[in-house]
């Protein structure tokens, strides 16, 4: 090999690496409070809807003195080809959960405790999903039962005041504003959690 075909391989191998690396450094990390308003007496998570890039992470950090919280997909709301998630109970200010997604699409997601309190929240990787793009309800998927008839008698038309709202009450990834709570204020106790499975996908600090 003479030296112009050297110089060339090396060229081409610096150009190859420069890429892999510029790739890698555009993976990003994101951080998910769970929150409690104490005036409003709302439970929510901020930012309530997040857009990221496919192989960012998401850390849902605990941020209420007051209340356990976790983080539990929709089976059925999230893409297809994947599987639903569910942390730990948080139950400690700074204790955190994190996942990294790959694949794109929405990623519905809520607290199980207080998922009836309106808890909920919403993940965008690269763009939002078409609705025969979410995955199939599938045996053995968790229910999140909670003696009312569990989460789906309500959960379409939650997903989808979710996707086409701004969600101004709590902000979006780029309005970290003051939270605005409702009119009538409401007394919330500190609860005990509960999740039905313990495979939990992601990280836990």
């Amino acid at each position: 090999m003479n030296k112009y075909a050297k110089l060339a391989a090396a060229t081409a191998l610096a150009v190859s690496v420069g890429a892999g690396m510029s790739i890698a450094a555009k993976a990003d990390t994101a951080v998910v409070k769970m929150k409690f308003d104490e005036d409003s007496g709302d439970l929510y998570f901020e930012p309530a809807k997040l857009t990221i890039n496919p192989g960012d992470t998401v850390v849902w950090l605990q941020d209420d003195a007051d209340n356990e919280h976790n983080v539990a997909a929709y089976p059925s709301f999230i893409p297809e080809d994947t599987e639903p998630f569910e942390s730990q109970m948080m139950t400690r200010v700074g204790e955190s959960w994190s996942m990294t997604f790959v694949k794109e699409g929405s990623y519905f997601y809520h607290c199980h405790p207080h998922e009836g309190a309106g808890m909920k929240g919403l993940i965008v990787v690269g763009r939002e999903s078409l609705p025969e793009e979410f995955r199939k309800a599938k045996p053995g998927d968790m229910t999140h039962d909670h003696g009312d008839g569990g989460h789906d008698d309500t959960a379409d038309d939650d997903m989808a005041d979710m996707k086409h709202s701004d969600h101004g009450d709590h902000g979006d990834h780029d309005d970290h504003g003051d939270h605005h709570g409702h009119d009538d204020k409401q007394e919330m106790k500190k609860k005990d959690g509960h999740h039905d499975d313990d495979n939990h996908h992601g990280h836990h600090d």
